[in-house]
């Protein structure tokens, strides 16, 4: 098959992306990548700074598509598809077939329901990250049986690369003390992290944007270190004492990279309960699980964590093992190959 991937990450030379971990394929794979897409702001500020090259990216989506014969089009995330898929519906194009993967309704595109309609009636599979987004996304697109389908997360293996006592910043990391560690931007509840940790002896540090940040009271034992790059922040991750995912409440996925990134470095997980959370942790076994907004929820799960390690050991060991059983790259790649086998194959009849 020739295929062409809408992501937003760059891709270098001889990168196949989810097909590195497709050896036996044989499929041409070509690139379209959204650049300059800066997640400065929150909500309509997304308007400024990070939607427009999704759009650009679209319109060229578009007309690489009419110009090329490609047999399947795949866009990871709503936002690298939509714009295309929009077009798509207005000029009646209907191939090449188009798949977007990791696809959740939310941001602006959530105030626009019958756009999101429209846009959606050129997209040949819907692909979701947990199982309740199947028929509410079924319900509120008004997609035809079969159109969407639930397919488990993945995430990269960093213990198949990642040697701690080889990283300087590791080594200063270790001789700083125990802490637990929390990142992300996308709809997390900092306020109540904070209001949990406030006059305890847990210290906290965090990785978000300034934005996620803004107007809330930190206490002393919660240092925020800004957006960290993904090399530092895998330090953090490696060293820390377990992972602390806070989320507003949500009914989309969310949180879920996250997640699966902890369970990849053997960390419990202390998490706002929510579609992803509750998908990939299991209260109990690979972590905790809180309820939105409960701050005293949310400061007994990290005080009974943080004064018994042994037990954030063992659930970060069991984290681990079910993340190797079901949720590395291969097996993602594979579920993804699987759907776009059976989309290509239909649209030929």
């Amino acid at each position: 098959m020739k295929i062409l991937c809408l992501i937003d990450n760059e891709v270098k030379p001889g990168d196949q992306w989810l097909w590195n971990y497709l050896p036996s394929s044989n499929d041409k794979v070509d690139f379209l990548v959204a650049s300059g897409a800066v997640d400065r702001f929150k909500k309509w500020g997304k308007l400024i700074s990070y939607y427009p090259a999704f759009m650009r990216a679209g319109l060229r989506a578009f007309i690489k598509t009419r110009k090329t014969p490609y047999d399947v089009v795949v866009a990871w995330g709503g936002q690298n598809g939509f714009t295309y898929a929009l077009l798509r519906s207005i000029f009646g194009q209907k191939t090449p077939p188009l798949i977007i993967l990791s696809f959740n309704l939310q941001g602006v595109l959530n105030h626009f329901l019958g756009l999101a309609r429209f846009g959606m009636r050129s997209v040949s599979r819907v692909v979701v990250f947990t199982p309740s987004e199947v028929e509410k996304y079924q319900q509120l697109l008004s997609l035809p049986p079969g159109a969407i389908s639930y397919c488990p997360h993945g995430w990269y293996d960093p213990m198949r690369w990642y040697v701690p006592k080889e990283t300087p910043n590791a080594q200063d990391l270790a001789r700083a003390g125990k802490f637990i560690f929390t990142s992300g931007r996308s709809y997390r509840d900092y306020e109540t992290l904070a209001r949990a940790v406030e006059g305890t002896e847990v210290c906290v540090k965090v990785s978000s944007r300034p934005f996620n940040l803004a107007g809330i009271n930190l206490p002393q034992n919660m240092e925020p270190m800004g957006w960290l790059d993904y090399r530092v922040a895998q330090d953090y991750m490696y060293e820390s004492s377990f992972y602390v995912i806070p989320l507003q409440t949500i009914t989309f996925a969310g949180g879920d990279s996250s997640l699966l990134a902890a369970m990849s470095y053997g960390k419990a997980a202390v998490a706002t309960r929510a579609p992803s959370t509750e998908t990939y942790l299991e209260h109990g076994q690979t972590g905790l699980l809180v309820e939105p907004g409960d701050v005293e929820g949310m400061q007994q799960a990290i005080l009974h964590l943080w004064r018994n390690p042994d037990e954030a050991i063992r659930m970060g060991k069991e984290a681990r093992r079910r993340f190797e059983a079901n949720h590395t790259m291969d097996k993602l790649a594979q579920r993804v190959y699987d759907v776009v086998l059976e989309v290509y194959h239909a649209q030929r009849g």
